[in-house]
């Protein structure tokens, strides 16, 4: 048994004593001080005297009749034995009795006691973590933030979100809590989560639950659906601008052209923001006929609005052009906003320049917006003389004057910068309250530098309620960009930019243009693109690879056999993986963004169909964030499987464990077939079921359809013979357990006699009936 009473190293007491005659011994004693004490923390000093001198003795400890320590042990030259003991972690309260034992004879025993340990002051808290939400309920597609705070410094904890309703989870990740202890997180319903209440469970490294929150995600907003076209007459050739507001956050929406006969000439779609907004562009052809042209809007296929443009090749309107310079005059060194406008859609023409001498001091070929429209930012410099400066726009083949217009170059930039900010102060304290928020307005830019392909996001502050601005991109001078944004009831109008790989590193200025007031700026810095840089290891017969994103992607390359049966798997802690691979022939194989119901990319079990290079292209999609990660650490796992057959109408026995956490299964199937494919773990295990096709896609998925949280597909319909796998495997994916699959065939309906009913619910989602043709 174990000893719950630990002795102490034995103190060797030597005390200066007479010699007492042997008739005169006493008999043997022990003293016990304390008698008592709390279990874990107490300490007895024993002495046992009285013995026979240098004699060799047992000495038990004994708690509920049974002997828990013994020893054996020596008396010194008086007759004496020290025995302190102190209480261990794991001792029961109770009495225990200490005796002395000398050739199977107790000569003398005295007891001690154990007390129960005193209940703690401060009761326990329930949790280590606090999680709040901020708001705690949004319109969907709106921005929330996550916050867990009281948690240990610089430690990971899993953070899982879970839809109430469906009892999906839809987020789930190791964070790690900076050295405050603090975790946060930005939320974004996306395209595929679902409004309503949402569980937050935050658990520490041993699986405990440690922190628990909610939020709320509203339904979306009412459709208040309004179409704008710009321009509403245009050549043919020119091009059609199709805003659409007033949709619900990430709304389907097709627009359709279609001519005065209602003859369909195209249709155009495109996925609504977070806002409720979608931009869609319809080009014209260059021979498409003079007339009106309708465009009908279709929100998730429902017709909701309309509008007309008109082509007219012969009955183009003249043009009236108009060129604006902001500020008319200013010190060297200042930028001047040249805007022109009244052209006519996509009209070409030469933008020149003229010094105060009158000698053409720039000149280029441009060409004009949808709109009609076209700006350009210049800045003076010293070698610039100072005096009055003529822009000009003329029309590009008969070189006639369009439009013109001055701006004058000053002296000295401190001066002016002194007389401006002096004039604008004047100007404030004299203006109403409502011209003061227009001058204030201010511009952000979320990262300001990143690499080539990174997505940007432009917050424009205290504009005008409904001010309609136009945001202008400036790069080497030359305007590469330009939209027109509305404000909301807030003043505020949010853009996201993002750059391509056919856009220049460099700065790009980006410009608020507005009638009155400051026109804020901010400056995007595109960086070039870096170098992934990957790492490679191999355990057993499992590839794993290390990498990073470089601006929202990674490119790697491995080799594969032919024939081989791999799975693949792209998982990340920063961001929510997507993953394609690709062929020798650059052609794509198999691609996949979510699988098993989870966020990581997992591509397979596949086939590989020949041996030699393949290439795998991972992105990043958002993690119920605003954005996606531009940036983070992925690793890949290669690893081979093995696809066992399976009986068809018998439950086979399975065992899932650490060793064996998933199975795979070969299924093959004719065109027609139709299976039922259940689990049953009696309650053991929480069951995932997953259903790959042949190219490597995820054909079916199921979780908690079955008994308990057992999974299971009904009515597993099959358009073309192949052999699929099925994928047994369970949610948390280290349970251990065991259970029995079935999969049954169906019989599948026949329109031989005229009619097939088909019954559908929540299980049975999808039938098949069959005919000849």
């Amino acid at each position: 048994m174990r000893p719950l009473i630990v002795r102490f190293a034995s103190l060797c007491l030597l005390f200066a004593a007479l010699a007492l005659p042997v008739n005169t011994q006493d008999l043997p004693t022990v003293t016990i001080a304390p008698d008592a004490g709390e279990v874990e923390i107490a300490v007895f000093d024993i002495e046992i005297a009285g013995l026979d001198a240098e004699t060799s003795f047992t000495v038990e400890i004994l708690f509920a009749g049974e002997v828990v320590f013994s020893s054996d042990e020596t008396s010194d030259a008086d007759g004496k034995i020290p025995y302190p003991v102190s209480s261990t972690e794991g001792d029961p309260p109770g009495i225990y009795t200490i005796r002395v034992v000398h050739d199977d004879d107790v000569i003398v025993s005295a007891d001690f006691e154990l007390t129960p340990a005193a209940a703690d002051d401060e009761p326990e808290r329930e949790f280590l973590g606090e999680v709040t939400v901020s708001p705690e309920t949004v319109p969907f597609g709106r921005l929330q933030t996550l916050r867990i705070v009281e948690l240990d410094a610089q430690t990971e904890y899993t953070v899982e979100i879970t839809a109430s309703e469906s009892l999906q989870v839809a987020y789930r990740r190791l964070q790690k809590s900076d050295d405050d202890g603090v975790i946060e997180i930005e939320l974004f319903a996306e395209e595929g989560d679902g409004a309503g209440h949402h569980e937050i469970a935050v658990y520490d490294a041993d699986g405990q639950l440690i922190a628990e929150g909610e939020f709320t995600i509203a339904a979306p907003l009412e459709r208040d659906v309004i179409v704008t076209l710009r321009p509403d007459a245009l050549a043919a050739g020119g091009i059609v601008e199709i805003a659409v507001s007033g949709l619900a956050a990430f709304d389907s929406v097709s627009a359709q052209i279609s001519s005065a006969d209602d003859v369909t000439v195209d249709t155009v779609l495109a996925r609504a923001s977070s806002d409720g907004e979608a931009s869609l562009s319809f080009a014209t052809a260059s021979d498409l006929a003079e007339g009106v042209y309708a465009v009908v809007i279709f929100v998730e296929g429902e017709e909701t609005a309309s509008a007309e443009f008109s082509v007219g090749n012969a009955d183009a309107p003249p043009v009236a052009a108009q060129i604006s310079i902001d500020p008319p005059s200013g010190a060297i060194g200042s930028e001047h906003v040249i805007a022109v406008r009244g052209l006519a859609a996509e009209q070409t023409f030469e933008l020149i320049i003229l010094d105060p001498n009158g000698a053409e001091e720039y000149r280029k070929s441009r060409a004009a917006d949808a709109d009609g429209g076209y700006s350009l930012s210049i800045s003076s410099t010293e070698d610039d003389d100072l005096g009055s400066y003529t822009v000009e726009i003329r029309a590009d083949e008969s070189d006639d004057l369009l439009a013109s217009a001055t701006f004058d170059v000053t002296g000295d930039l401190a001066a002016e910068a002194a007389a401006s900010e002096a004039a604008t102060s004047d100007a404030v304290s004299a203006s109403a309250p409502a011209d003061e928020s227009a001058t204030e307005a201010s511009a952000t830019i979320e990262p300001q530098a990143a690499p080539i392909g990174s997505s940007h996001l432009i917050n424009v502050r205290q504009l005008e309620p409904s001010e309609l601005v136009t945001i202008d991109v400036v790069f080497a001078g030359d305007s590469v960009y330009q939209t027109e944004k509305t404000a909301d009831a807030d003043g505020t109008v949010t853009l996201e930019l993002y750059t391509s790989d056919e856009d220049e590193p460099g700065d790009y200025t980006i410009t608020v243009l507005r009638e009155a007031g400051v026109q804020p700026r901010v400056v995007l810095t595109a960086e070039a693109k870096g170098q992934t840089i990957v790492t490679a290891t191999v355990v057993g017969d499992t590839k794993l690879i290390q990498g990073n994103l470089i601006g929202g992607r990674a490119d790697l390359e491995f080799d594969g056999v032919a024939g081989q049966v791999v799975l693949i798997t792209v998982a990340s802690e920063d961001f929510d993986s997507a993953a394609a691979l690709i062929s020798r022939e650059e052609l794509v194989i198999a691609l996949n963004d979510d699988s098993r119901g989870q966020k990581n990319a997992m591509i397979g079990p596949l086939i590989l169909p020949y041996s030699g290079e393949y290439a795998l292209e991972i992105t990043a999609t958002p993690l119920m964030m605003a954005r996606g990660a531009e940036i983070g650490d992925f690793t890949v796992r290669i690893e081979p499987v093995t696809v066992t057959d399976i009986a068809l109408g018998t439950a086979v026995g399975f065992a899932l464990g650490v060793d064996t956490p998933v199975l795979y299964f070969a299924l093959p199937v004719e065109t027609g077939d139709s299976f039922d494919v259940t689990v049953d773990s009696d309650g053991a295990l929480d069951t995932l079921l997953q259903v790959v096709a042949p190219s490597g896609f995820e054909y079916a998925f199921d979780d908690d359809s079955g008994s308990g949280f057992d999974a299971e597909l009904s009515n597993l319909v099959f358009d073309h013979s192949a052999t699929y796998v099925l994928v047994v495997s369970t949610f948390d994916g280290n349970a251990s357990g065991a259970g029995t699959i079935t999969i049954s065939h169906n019989p599948v309906q026949s329109l031989e006699a005229g009619e097939a009913v088909v019954t559908l619910n929540d299980k049975a989602i999808r039938d098949l009936v069959v005919f000849d043709v």
